[in-house]
């Protein structure tokens, strides 16, 4: 943020990548979470910070999303498909993510539609924090 500050102009939209697993305690991605929930508190402070220059920063927390990166962790195949199983299992909707619905956030973030969102962070995750 320190380098990218000089370059932001007064009004900018700031946004931050989170994730759901800084919420739910998942058993081995502790150091994982922490970093995520240090993000959300970097959203709130710098919000704070950069008021004056009308800098908006949120962050937006995916749950688990239909990547190329998952298939890389887990691997394809059988693997995945539980995995994409587990999710569904898990959340509302009743399915995995997709990436144009976490896009679709963070476009949302960058326009002035969202300019009295600041400091807020946002789950697209099918509901899986409310289950």
């Amino acid at each position: 943020m320190q380098k990218a500050l000089p370059l932001l102009n007064d009004g900018a939209s700031v946004i931050l990548t989170g994730s759901t697993a800084a919420d739910n305690g998942q058993e081995a991605f502790g150091t994982y979470a922490a970093s995520k929930a240090a993000i959300r508190s970097f959203a709130r402070t710098w919000s704070n910070e950069l008021k004056g220059r009308g800098i908006r920063v949120n962050t937006v927390s995916p749950g688990g999303v239909e990547t190329p990166g998952l298939s890389d962790i887990v691997g394809g195949g059988e693997a995945l498909a539980a995995v994409k199983d587990h999710v569904a299992a898990t959340v509302a909707k009743g399915r995995i993510g997709r990436p144009e619905e976490v896009a679709a956030t963070v476009a949302f973030l960058a326009s002035e539609q969202s300019s009295y969102i600041v400091g807020a962070n946002i789950y697209v995750d099918g509901g899986q924090n409310q289950i």
